[in-house]
């Protein structure tokens, strides 16, 4: 399910006159609260990538999480709602662990980097207000995932990274690494005896392997003694870890590969027994069918043990699985697509109420009181779309209506009162809404359209193969609309029919990345092509439409937008790639205004 793709933000020029060139840009405002989206049925829908949530030491109603594109969120009403602290929303290194000082909950030390990829971070940053700003500690480079706080000595904690575990004596100021820097670390754990400083870990590599450290991180030592983490078929990188107050020498540790794999250790993790081989049930997998492999447990995976009985455990990677019996054999819960969202990230129990279960993943934040067979939504206020290029628009003519496509999370359609959700699974389609009234339609850029109050979906009829390029309609004759496709522009003028009439009138090739039909003069038609051109046309809607090429002054490969102002058809503004650029003749000359814009 998983692609790698670029997150944007849409960028919404405004009609800036020539006379006011010298201003520069501030961040726009973002709403306060959003509840969890509508679901219509079909696949479960979600809402955002959380990579990692805790509770407050003390107070069961306060909660933290944070997500994979940032956004760092608190919540005090035991999850029902979450706000997120104003700027960390926008911080482009990315969220992947917390930890909360017990002592003052307004210091936070956040690590960065996404763990769903593996990426690299900028190491750990701290907050000394409660998250309102954040500045960087001297631990820097590296994924961070995981952040433990010495519940003996409050100044001192283990980081988890992709480049070995470090140590700090001095709260956060200074760390050391205590591992060689070579080491990939998925998984890190302290033993669940009061004030003990004995830890866990375990490393990211085919033959996920168990480290040890009775001192708090400063020394490590592997522990091999009947581990079995090797795997023949469905090999898949690192392992969890499970710890429980109910017998702090009762440790687990699961290896992700071969479909899953569980050992156990009832003296602290000196010694362990295979619990569960290879290949026995298939808990990583989208089902519980051995032969269908084994999904992406690698990264979407974890355990809990129950706080009361040492040998009931829960299992999470696509679907839900529990154990009473140490995880040698496993209860199938449900499937990945049906009661909670898919991408498991954490499973765990609240520590004041073990009756209480709760999960995380790529959808949002769960909570289950029946053993893990029901869950409802506990996500209000998580906004954190991951929204693919050109996949988010708004209507022209309904404030109230916008759609945007997801990574994970699907298509999301927001009408006046709520977002719904109307489409699961991955939705990069491009979208463009047209000028007809109560909202218009949707194009769809596989080749479809639908009114903006229906997720119903018509076929166009365009000519060729593949997807449009892009789209371009006009506000001042809404039955007038442009589509590029295979390099090619076409043309319609009756848009409000069932099935408009599509006329070919132009052939670039090279790829259409824009396309701007004027307000102020319908005749004008602006295309940016991802070969650095611009061609104008001034008689676009007439029978034989002429265009002039414009060289662009930058690269337009990667992304671009065009829009002429209002009421001049000849004053037009570009962003393309990094850069924007404003003309007031028609294109002939730029004008840089990219000013403090980030890139």
């Amino acid at each position: 399910m998983k692609k790698y793709i670029q997150i944007i933000t849409l960028l919404l020029i405004v009609g800036l006159g020539a006379s006011a060139q010298l201003a520069n840009w501030s961040p726009g405002s973002v709403p306060a609260y959003t509840n969890f989206p509508t679901y219509l049925g079909g696949q479960i829908n979600g809402y955002c990538r959380i990579t990692q949530f805790k509770f407050h030491v003390t107070n069961p109603n306060k909660m933290y999480a944070v997500t994979a594109q940032g956004g760092f969120f608190t919540s005090t009403d035991g999850g029902n709602n979450w706000t997120v602290k104003a700027g960390t929303e926008n911080y482009t290194g990315k969220n992947a662990s917390i930890c909360i000082d017990y002592t003052n909950d307004q210091i936070i030390y956040m690590g960065t980097g996404d763990p769903d990829y593996y990426e690299n971070g900028d190491g750990i940053f701290k907050s000394t207000d409660g998250g309102a700003s954040f500045s960087p500690t001297t631990l820097t480079d590296c994924l961070v995932l995981y952040i433990i706080q010495n519940p003996a000595n409050a100044s001192t904690f283990v980081a988890a990274t992709n480049k070995g575990i470090y140590k700090s004596t001095d709260n956060g100021a200074t760390w050391n690494v205590t591992t060689s820097t070579s080491i990939e670390f998925c998984d890190l754990k302290q033993n669940a005896a009061l004030n003990s400083q004995t830890l866990y870990a375990c490393t990211k590599e085919n033959t996920s392997r168990f480290f040890r450290s009775i001192d708090f991180g400063s020394s490590w030592t592997e522990i091999t003694s009947g581990i079995d983490a090797t795997s023949v078929t469905y090999i898949q990188s690192g392992g969890r870890i499970g710890v429980t107050p109910a017998d702090p020498n009762v440790v687990y540790f699961a290896p992700i590969t071969g479909l899953g794999m569980m050992n156990k250790s009832t003296d602290g993790g000196l010694n362990f027994i295979l619990k569960k081989d290879e290949g026995i049930q298939n808990l990583t997998g989208y089902d519980s069918i051995i032969a269908n492999g084994p999904g992406q447990g690698n990264y979407n995976n974890s355990i809990t043990v129950d706080r009361v009985d040492p040998t009931k455990l829960w299992y999470v990677s696509h679907c839900m699985w529990s154990s009473s019996n140490s995880g040698a054999t496993w209860t199938f819960l449900h499937l990945w697509a049906d009661v909670i969202h898919t991408d498991a990230k954490q499973i765990t129990q609240s520590p004041f109420n073990s009756s209480q279960l709760w999960a995380s993943n790529d959808g949002g934040i769960y909570l289950s009181t029946d053993g893990g067979v029901t869950w409802s939504t506990k996500s209000n206020g998580l906004y954190a779309y991951e929204i693919a290029n050109d996949a988010g628009k708004s209507s022209h003519t309904n404030r109230d209506n916008c759609i945007i496509g997801t990574q994970d999370n699907g298509k999301i359609y927001r009408s006046a009162t709520e977002w719904t959700t109307i489409g699961g699974g991955d939705d990069y389609e491009k979208k463009e809404y047209d000028y007809q009234p109560n909202g218009g339609n949707i194009y769809n850029f596989k080749g479809t359209r639908s009114p903006a109050t229906s997720p119903s979906e018509t076929n166009l009829g365009i000519p060729g193969t593949g997807d449009f390029e892009a789209a371009g309609f006009n506000r001042s004759n809404i039955e007038l609309g442009f589509i590029g496709k295979n390099g090619n522009i076409y043309l319609s003028t009756n848009l409000s029919a069932g099935l408009p009439a599509w006329t070919q009138i132009a052939t670039f090739g090279a790829v259409v990345k824009s396309i701007h039909s004027c307000i102020a003069d319908v005749n004008r038609l602006y295309v940016i092509t991802d070969d650095d051109n611009l061609h104008v046309s001034t008689n676009a809607t007439g029978g034989s439409p002429t265009f002039t090429n414009i060289t662009l002054p930058s690269s337009s490969n990667s992304i671009a937008s065009i829009a002429a102002i209002a009421n001049n058809a000849t004053t037009v503004y570009i962003s393309i790639n990094d850069k924007v650029y404003v003309s007031i003749n028609g294109g002939a000359n730029w004008t840089d205004i990219t000013y403090n814009l980030p890139s």
